[in-house]
């Protein structure tokens, strides 16, 4: 079956997050709406149901308020669970020794696509950031930028850094041809992240009627 745009997602997110081999997007009830991963559907939907189930029995605890989001870390596995609009919530599924230090960012950018490819409302925890593709020049600079495979690239130019980001990053901000600023942030793996919705910040001219 041709993969759905939920799943497009999540194997995006899957590919941004080290260790990470399958994720689910599930609902208030536990039933899985769609999925990403080299797994048996069998086991992602299984571990997504029960990871809801876990949320829910938090949320009626009370004595910590609603849950946000949760980590298990087991000998063979390990699972991050984040809450979402509506109900539902993402599952990800981690192997053995995968760490839990990957940037907020991969989860902010899955998130905030999910919320607008279900029409929900974009997360209000103020992590604004989207995940594009990133053109360099000799120097490693960005020089075009889009928000996806099939996106139309925006060219960009660089007019300063962004200081005091952990070693293994390297951010710029930038400026697009229509005078819309963003910051471009590269993390470990060559995953980059701009803090702009990039065709908010650039939309295409209408063609010639």
């Amino acid at each position: 079956m041709e993969a759905t745009s939920f799943a497009r997602i999540l194997h995006d997110l899957i590919a941004r997050l080290p260790g990470a081999y399958a994720c689910a997007l599930v609902d208030l009830g536990g039933e899985t709406v769609d999925y990403a991963g080299v797994v048996n559907p069998f086991d992602v939907k299984v571990a997504a149901a029960h990871m809801r189930i876990i949320l829910n029995d938090l949320d009626e605890f009370g004595a910590i308020g609603k849950p946000r989001w949760l980590v298990l870390r087991g000998e063979r596995r390990s699972f991050v669970a984040r809450q979402l609009p509506e109900g539902y919530a993402l599952v990800v599924m981690l192997r053995r020794r995968a760490g839990f230090t990957a940037s907020a960012r991969a989860y902010a950018a899955c998130e905030r696509a999910l919320a607008a490819e279900a029409g929900w409302s974009p997360p209000d925890d103020g992590a604004s950031w989207f995940a594009v593709g990133v053109q360099v020049d000799r120097r490693g600079r960005p020089i075009l930028v889009d928000a996806g495979p099939t996106a139309r690239a925006v060219p960009v130019e660089v007019f300063g850094a962004v200081v005091g980001l952990p070693r293994n990053e390297m951010g710029f901000r930038a400026r697009t041809a229509a005078g819309g600023e963003l910051t471009l942030v590269r993390e470990a793996g060559n995953n980059w992240y701009a803090d702009e919705d990039l065709e908010a910040l650039d939309p295409a001219k209408p063609g010639p009627s």
